[in-house]
């Protein structure tokens, strides 16, 4: 299990490294756009609004006040004073390799900006998660209670395979927030859903006695 968690974590990791080396920022912005507008069309004007200001103010907290996002842009990018200390080497990737990495930088960013707003949208949704689970929950606590006062035996299959839809569909919601194209936001009801009816089998299919 513990490899299994790390190798996931590796192929998150890998996503964000492809999406920072070969996205572009128009992209990236047009993605922000797309993604506006669904949450306007969705939510309406007040709420988006609130969940954009949310997603700045989480940002510029924790990389923008703190020194964090401009101390990346420095320790790859020289300043115009550290090019002229460097004699010999003052115009030495100014046209072309700084520029290019300060484009991989800005979508890094943005993607980063883009995942706390869509952590943001997912805490929207926690009073529904809360609301999904529990008769989800209390109904496989009382169909594995019946199944205990009729002898009925519990599907080990069905038990095994609720935990590895459960874990997928908890994977998928965790890389909903580094995708590189418009994530409906629909598709975090839609994922708890899923994630209550897994749980609802796992609760209904477990051994009688553990």
């Amino acid at each position: 299990m513990q490899r299994n968690l790390l190798f996931s974590l590796m192929i998150w990791l890998l996503e964000v490294i492809l999406v920072a080396s070969f996205v572009s920022d128009r992209w990236t912005r047009e993605i922000q756009v797309t993604e506006d507008r669904m949450l306007i069309a969705y939510f309406g004007v007040n709420k988006e609004l609130e969940i954009r200001y949310t997603a700045q103010e989480w940002f510029d907290d924790l990389f923008v006040r703190t020194g964090i996002r401009q101390s990346v842009y420095r320790y790859f990018i020289p300043t115009e004073r550290e090019r002229q200390m460097s004699k010999g080497f003052e115009d030495v990737g100014r046209h072309d390799l700084f520029p290019f990495i300060q484009s991989r930088l800005d979508v890094l960013w943005d993607t980063v900006y883009q995942m706390i707003k869509r952590f943001v949208i997912a805490c929207v949704w926690l009073p529904f998660l809360a609301v999904a689970m529990l008769p989800f929950a209390i109904d496989g606590l009382i169909r594995r209670k019946i199944s205990q006062t009729n002898f009925d035996y519990p599907s080990p299959m069905a038990h095994r395979y609720s935990i590895y839809i459960m874990l997928g569909a908890l994977y998928l919601l965790l890389m909903g927030l580094t995708l590189p194209f418009p994530v409906p936001p629909q598709s975090l009801p839609v994922g708890i859903f899923i994630v209550a009816w897994s749980m609802n089998v796992l609760l209904a299919n477990t051994q009688k006695r553990v």
